[in-house]
């Protein structure tokens, strides 16, 4: 059906290299130009981002996917201010989200499509947390956060982006549906870039709802799994599996990354996990995990790599977000992820690239 996730993942060498063409052509365009008119022109980038969340948050897309409309249709159907919400919705036609035609009707892009609440490969809800007030002031942060290294959101929230979702659970569910989604975009690269057992047991912890894994159930009709999470969590899971077809083979395990999973699994999961963390605190999460392994289970990190001195467009982004609004959380190399692998006493095993995240694999002795 169009505009239906893919169920498979394109060669990394095609991702690797439309992803290098696109950055040539803009690196391209800016030499034409003089360097002080590019810099300011990234220093707008800001402007084009608050107002694609505040095309997300009011629901704009949703207004125009009948069909082109004028801002002050827009606007009389949501209660919006006219004036402003044609000056915006000009500025994102400027980027490609909406086509502005001459007698001033604004009409959805298949970028701007993508910020309807219905669509299959909809990023409303990752555009919305991103614009959070509590999300921009951690940004606001970064400054600081550059001088003395410290993590941005609870240097000017005074608490854990952790706790502040707990506080603010209207945020918490929908940083959790943007979470989702990702993992819904990754799912193709993960179950077709690691040779997940055709029967026997994966355990997913931290698992969320069980996206990732009832992926891979879907594509293992055999293999059967355990989610392993907090009881609020797997109160939710329950529902969503039962509406993706493998409930029956799902076991609802509860449990704390932290302190203890004791699930028996051959194959244990962890998705964007590490990257929330410091070293310090990844390294429970790792040894907490190898006290449940029996000899030759493996686990599997799903995570996007950040070699060091390689700029990454996918990566380099995602270890700023993690910069900003984690406790100490980052992209990690193969290196260190090995080397967070070594000190809770699992043997680093096959490292994977994939169109999207790597699958770095550790295997306990």
């Amino acid at each position: 059906m169009r505009g239906q996730m893919p169920d498979f993942a394109p060669p990394r060498a095609a991702v690797q290299a439309v992803l290098g063409v696109r950055n040539a052509l803009h690196r391209a365009g800016d030499r034409l130009l003089p360097p002080e008119f590019v810099a300011f022109l990234v220093s707008t980038d800001f402007m084009y981002s608050r107002a694609l969340g505040t095309f997300a948050e009011l629901g704009i897309a949703d207004e125009l996917a009948g069909g082109p409309k004028t801002a002050a249709e827009i606007a009389a159907r949501l209660d919006l201010d006219a004036d402003a919400l044609h000056r915006v919705l000009r500025l994102l036609a400027l980027r490609g989200v909406l086509k502005l035609s001459g007698d001033g009707r604004f009409a959805l892009t298949r970028v701007g499509r993508m910020a309807t609440s219905d669509h299959p490969r909809s990023v409303r809800a990752w555009l919305r947390y991103e614009m959070l007030e509590s999300t921009q002031r951690a940004y606001g942060g970064l400054t600081e956060t550059v001088r003395t290294g410290a993590p941005s959101f609870p240097a000017v929230h005074g608490k854990s982006v952790w706790q502040h979702f707990a506080e603010t659970p209207e945020e918490e569910q929908l940083f959790a549906a943007s979470m989702r989604r990702v993992t819904e975009f990754d799912l193709p690269s993960i179950t077709g870039g690691y040779p997940w057992p055709d029967e026997g047991r994966v355990c997913d912890v931290a698992g969320g709802v069980g996206t990732m894994l009832a992926g891979i159930l879907r594509a293992k009709p055999r293999l059967r799994g355990v989610l392993v999470d907090a009881a609020g969590v797997l109160a939710e899971a329950d529902g969503y599996l039962r509406e993706h077809g493998v409930r029956d083979r799902v076991e609802l395990s509860e449990g704390d990354m932290f302190e203890h999973v004791g699930a028996q699994a051959d194959v244990y999961t962890l998705k964007d996990v590490l990257h929330d963390w410091d070293d310090e605190r990844c390294l429970k999460v790792l040894r907490t995990l190898r006290g449940a392994m029996a000899p030759g289970a493996r686990v599997v990190l799903v995570e996007n790599l950040q070699e060091p001195n390689e700029p990454h467009p996918v990566a380099s982004m995602a270890d700023i977000q993690m910069l900003t609004q984690c406790d100490g959380g980052r992209q990690r190399s193969v290196a260190e992820l090995h080397a967070l692998l070594r000190a809770a006493d699992l043997r680093p095993g096959e490292v994977r690239l994939t169109a999207g995240p790597a699958l770095v694999e550790g295997v306990a002795s």
